[in-house]
């Protein structure tokens, strides 16, 4: 689980002052994979560098399974593994890399690392400095899954694959999934992990505008050609008609598109926000 109270955060410096988050509070429970969606700027990778407690909070706190982030201690770094969007890795052979470096994860798992690597067509002879970058995010993400930490942040974790890396991942962290892990996906390839996605959180300037799972999106607003006489929250048009979201009046379920369901928060964001509000009163 990780828990959010209160946070705040600003980037500083001599000449000005950039506010990120003003009072932020979540909670994302255990179990679940988590997407994350917002516009260039929102704070999507500060957040996920907060939750690993590689940035401090100007207040607030933070709760990785229970431990304060802003800590740092041992407890939080054998349970969270985050994979950012650019990184460096040393120059070393994975084999050599992981050998050095997975001692620190108790529940390191050399089977499935391999069977990664595998599915990644990563060579772990190969120095990762002489990789390319889209082996080296494979290589760096097989490391990652194998490490099985509760908590794992992903900062855009298709940027740089190729399609069939893309489809292995998807498959990959859908066999992760289980009751005591928390997987979350920062990344605007909303595309790639939609049938993954147990949970959505969108963010916009400083705040947050949505935090909700796809089972409860699903049931409480229309996604697809809207009917004729319904007032769409987002419209656009398409080949087959007007396409959007809709506040839906019975129990039947739709399909979610995280993209529309983007849109829709963010253009009524006091709209969506009052429909979810009156479901939770009920």
């Amino acid at each position: 689980m990780i828990e959010i109270r209160n946070l705040k955060f600003s980037y500083s410096n001599l000449k000005s002052r950039t506010e990120v988050f003003d009072s932020l509070s979540m909670m994302i429970p255990s179990g679940e994979i988590v997407g994350l969606l917002g516009r260039n700027g929102t704070g999507k990778s500060t957040l996920l560098n907060l939750m690993a407690g590689l940035l401090d909070a100007d207040a607030g706190t933070i709760a990785v399974e229970g431990v304060d982030v802003a800590q740092r201690g041992t407890a939080l770094y054998t349970s969270l593994m985050i994979v950012p969007e650019e990184f460096s890795l040393p120059q070393l052979t994975l084999d050599r890399f992981v050998k050095v470096t997975a001692p620190f994860y108790p529940k390191y798992d050399e089977a499935r690392f391999a069977d990664c690597c595998s599915r990644f067509e990563v060579n772990r002879a190969v120095r990762l400095d002489r990789m390319s970058m889209g082996q080296r995010k494979k290589a760096y993400l097989a490391f990652a899954l194998a490490c099985n930490t509760p908590v794992l942040l992903l900062d855009e974790p298709t940027n740089g694959l190729d399609i069939p890396a893309r489809q292995a991942l998807r498959q990959m962290l859908a066999e992760q999934v289980n009751d005591e892990r928390t997987i979350v996906i920062s990344t605007h390839a909303a595309r790639d992990i939609e049938n993954l996605v147990d949970r959505l959180v969108i963010l916009e300037p400083h705040r947050m505008v949505l935090n909700e799972s796809i089972a409860t999106l699903s049931t409480l607003f229309g996604v697809g050609v809207v009917p004729a006489g319904v007032e769409p929250l987002y419209s656009e048009p398409s080949v087959v008609g007007v396409r959007g979201v809709w506040v839906a009046e019975g129990d039947e379920e739709s399909r979610m598109d995280m993209e529309m369901m983007f849109n829709a928060a963010t253009r009524s964001p006091r709209e969506v926000a009052a429909v979810i509000a009156n479901h939770s009163k009920l």
